[in-house]
């Protein structure tokens, strides 16, 4: 909406999504609908919403900006008035929104700035060297309101859970203790837009919390130590269930809960059944995912279960992190047990639950070799593995201890702080170790995660005696050497160049398929031969062309006839079952033809490897014979209720 050059204090609210999420702005829309509903001043102010949906419409916004808002912020200030911008911080739009603050400040100095959200909780980082006015420290609702109601400096030392500089010194207001009663929040959705004027939906999802806090406090993480604390209050089911109608009666197709630990708490299963209820009588949402609790339970296998049955499950992740003792113990953390985690996966891989797990490399205590081994037997053991390199993020216990842990970045992206820090080194690896990590993952995502191998993969995961970290990274090698002239703005023999390039190199190997199976035969069977299992070469070829004829493609939709001169139906289900294909399998006695519907798109659609799954192909046979192979191959074992 156009901005109003009256008499009335204009306050605009910036906040923007990451990449492929365009989302409703929940988090400013929630400190506009709380001033509105308790603030003294309303009447004096016209809160506007500024929500980006990327780095263009940044780009795209400054035109208004020239044409609108500063002559709207100049005619208040030679009214006496002094503006206010807000800027919701998290590591994806740091870097922008810290160029906006300056640049609004170069024209605007006596514009009041404040920021606030996960990733300027270390405010020191921030108000030393940016042209930020306040930060607020913990939960923004209503130290935000005090900073409208009392926006003079001189008012500052009495609103709680701030911070600001003070004679060149930072200044911490006391502490603002956490709000218990959420339904005393008032619903952002009261002033956000959702539909057009034609009652289309503006945004593809919504981010929705029904709880705060987490009780874990994980030291690489700021969530159960920062500003959202570590005791969970959540909100009452008469306000989700007024939200969640809202959105779904707006045509909003995925809801992605901001919830720290879904499933812990007894209310989630009757949240669960109100969106699959939903989902029953209006077809919406297409997807709900959210971050899971960090212990199975009986009550969160029964969500999962719910939520897959109804198609509302993208994914289950347990967040192992690491398996590694010394990593866990400085972590705070302590995960499941091997012999309790490996049924749940094995089970839920057998029915069909897109179960996962999460690993994170360069966490402090941690190692190359341990992480290699953590990495082959959670290959064989999940039929998803979601690895991410540790990012160093302000506020956490691993930010404020690098220097006793001697640990080593690197800008992320060249961004440095705004956008967080690749730890590369700490007092358990070295340098050339972290950063070799960092490649290793890099195959990972590349391969495994992106679905161009999966099941060769894990075909040779299974096996006794293969180590898969080495054979992922000399694939990866190869297709740097492969790949360099078709690429030649990037060195790829710089290992985190190919790891913050990773989508880059995903589309352009997917542009021709027969020379990049080509070349991972070749290094594949290569391979197994220099590691004394050329036994394996035979096999592993079978598995690599059902790979071929299942990855993901770039272009249109398309259906083919793939031939296989193995039983390719019965080798898919055993692996997807995380169990090895039989002899009788993999011999080449038999053949088949199976007809596999791709839906294309990469390039255009997807243009990062960390979606693979969404676009591989999927072989068109009844669900009920893939059932029966299941049941009757003699390596998947039946499955069993977890108790």
């Amino acid at each position: 909406m156009a901005m109003n050059a009256s008499l009335i204090t204009p306050v605009l609210l910036f906040s923007m999504d990451s990449d492929q999420f365009w989302a409703a702005p929940t988090t400013t829309g929630g400190l506009k609908a709380y001033y509105q509903q308790y603030g003294s001043q309303v009447d004096n102010y016209q809160i506007e919403l500024i929500h980006f949906k990327n780095e263009d419409s940044i780009l795209r916004w400054q035109q208004s900006w020239q044409e609108t808002y500063l002559p709207a912020i100049k005619a208040a200030e030679q009214a006496g008035q002094q503006a206010i911008i807000g800027f919701s911080m998290y590591t994806w739009n740091a870097a922008e929104f810290l160029d906006l603050i300056h640049q609004i400040k170069a024209q605007c100095p006596n514009v009041l700035c404040i920021a606030g959200g996960p990733h300027v909780q270390q405010a020191e980082d921030y108000l030393s060297e940016d042209p930020i006015d306040i930060i607020i420290l913990g939960e923004g609702e209503t130290s935000f309101q005090e900073i409208l109601d009392k926006p003079q400096r001189i008012h500052w030392p009495n609103i709680n859970g701030i911070a600001y500089l003070e004679n060149g010194d930072i200044h911490k207001t006391p502490e603002r203790q956490r709000r218990k009663y959420l339904d005393e929040l008032p619903s952002a959705l009261d002033v956000i837009d959702l539909c057009d004027a034609e009652g289309k939906p503006l945004y593809d999802s919504i981010s929705y919390e029904t709880s705060r806090g987490c009780p874990f406090k994980c030291a690489f993480c700021e969530w159960g130590t920062g500003a959202i604390g570590s005791k969970m209050y959540q909100f009452s089911m008469d306000r989700v269930r007024s939200d969640w109608h809202k959105i779904v009666n707006a045509g909003i197709k995925d809801i992605w809960l901001a919830d720290s630990n879904f499933g812990a708490l007894k209310e989630d299963l009757e949240k669960a059944q109100l969106i699959c209820e939903l989902k029953e009588k209006t077809g919406l949402p297409s997807s709900f995912a959210t971050s899971w609790s960090k212990k199975h339970s009986p009550r969160v296998q029964e969500i999962v279960l719910l939520l897959h049955k109804n198609g509302l499950l993208p994914h289950y992740q347990l967040a192992l992190q690491t398996l590694t003792p010394l990593a866990l113990e400085l972590s705070n953390r302590q995960n499941m047990a091997a012999n309790k985690y490996e049924p749940i996966a094995r089970q839920m891989a057998a029915e069909g639950v897109p179960i996962a797990a999460e690993l994170i490399w360069g966490l402090p205590g941690d190692n190359l070799a341990e992480f290699e081994n953590n990495l082959d037997q959670l290959l064989k053991t999940f039929p998803n593995l979601n690895i991410f390199a540790y990012t160093l993020l302000p506020g956490t216990e691993f930010y404020e201890k690098r220097l006793e842990y001697k640990i080593e970045t690197i800008p992320v992206a060249g961004y440095g702080k705004a956008k967080g820090e690749y730890v590369v080194a700490c007092h358990t690896f070295d340098r050339d170790e972290g950063i070799e990590g960092y490649f290793l993952i890099t195959a990972h995502i590349l391969f495994a995660h992106g679905h161009l191998i999966p099941l060769a993969i894990r075909y040779l995961a299974l096996q006794n005696g293969i180590t898969t970290a080495p054979l992922l990274r000399t694939l990866l090698r190869a297709v740097c050497v492969e790949y360099q002239d078709d690429l030649p703005n990037l060195d790829l023999q710089d290992r985190m160049v190919v790891y913050e390039n990773r989508a880059t190199i995903f589309t352009c190997i997917l542009k021709n398929p027969l020379r990049l199976y080509a070349l991972f035969e070749t290094e594949i069977i290569r391979y197994l031969q220099d590691t004394n299992n050329g036994h394996l070469s035979d096999a592993t070829r079978h598995i690599l062309s059902l790979d071929y004829a299942l990855s993901p493609r770039c272009g249109e939709a398309t259906k083919a006839n793939y031939e296989f001169n193995f039983n390719a139906v019965s080798s898919k289900a055993a692996l997807d079952c995380l169990s090895l294909p039989s002899a009788a399998d993999l011999s080449p006695e038999t053949h088949q033809v199976l007809c596999v519907k791709s839906p294309g798109g990469v390039g255009t659609i997807l243009k990062d490897p960390d979606g693979g799954a969404w676009l591989r192909g999927e072989i068109e046979y009844q669900q009920a014979d893939i059932q029966t192979v299941k049941i009757l191959h003699p390596n998947v074992k039946p499955t069993q209720a977890i108790q």
